[in-house]
């Protein structure tokens, strides 16, 4: 099997991401999220596989690196609207950085809604659906990121092909990024198609000119709209 090997970069990432967990960790209310967790597994043990995400410390050194990659250590004061954001972690990094992070997430998920209180992010709740616009702003954002991106649904075989990925992309340019702001996309692998995205799909982020690394898309507001 090959191996994937690190670049400088992305060493340097990871070092930097370990340095600066330890003060993040040093902000969270540790207590309160293992009470919520001991809480919360006695309601419902079908979403144990939310409960990875009690094992904290390595989700905040993954979500600096995410900050690193986009550059969020180099400047201050940028709007981020993080989609899908389950424990909110990423938000939370980010405002850590001096940002100003809000997310979005589905609704009546009450395990969700208890971290994302604890961890006092501003959240809206909506269902990201097919050919259905986000939320208009009354600012617009610098960045829109998704990580482990859910709501094209490919574990129930309706996995997003290039008309539903053309319609959301051209929503979150037109109504939620400032110019030169950046779409930044992390997809989850589809079994159905045995790859991070279709052909068709492929060919549609080529046309708005998206920097594609594995299962990463990087779009900008820059682009011209299709």
């Amino acid at each position: 099997m090959q191996r994937h090997r690190l670049t400088l970069k992305e060493i340097g990432f990871a070092y930097s991401a370990h340095r600066t967990a330890d003060h993040v960790m040093a902000t969270l209310n540790r207590e309160q999220l293992l009470a919520i967790r001991d809480e919360e597994v006695l309601k419902d043990d079908r979403r144990l596989v939310d409960f990875k995400y009690f094992n904290v410390r390595p989700w905040i050194v993954e979500n600096i690196k995410r900050a690193l990659r986009l550059g969020l250590d180099e400047s201050r004061g940028a709007r981020l609207l993080d989609l899908g954001t389950g424990f909110g972690y990423f938000p939370y990094v980010c405002e850590f950085m001096e940002h100003e992070a809000e997310a979005l997430d589905i609704p009546g998920h009450s395990l969700y809604d208890r971290i994302i209180d604890t961890l006092g992010i501003k959240r809206g709740q909506h269902r990201i659906m097919p050919f259905q616009p986000l939320p208009v702003p009354t600012r617009r954002y610098d960045y829109v990121t998704a990580y482990q991106v859910a709501f094209n649904r490919p574990d129930l075989h309706i996995a997003w092909g290039p008309e539903e990925w053309a319609f959301f992309i051209n929503d979150v340019l037109d109504n939620q990024l400032t110019e030169g702001g950046r779409l930044h996309l992390e997809l989850n692998w589809s079994f159905k198609i045995g790859d991070w995205y279709d052909p068709a799909s492929r060919q549609l982020f080529d046309r708005y000119h998206a920097h594609r690394l594995g299962n990463e898309i990087d779009i900008y507001k820059t682009t011209p709209n299709l």
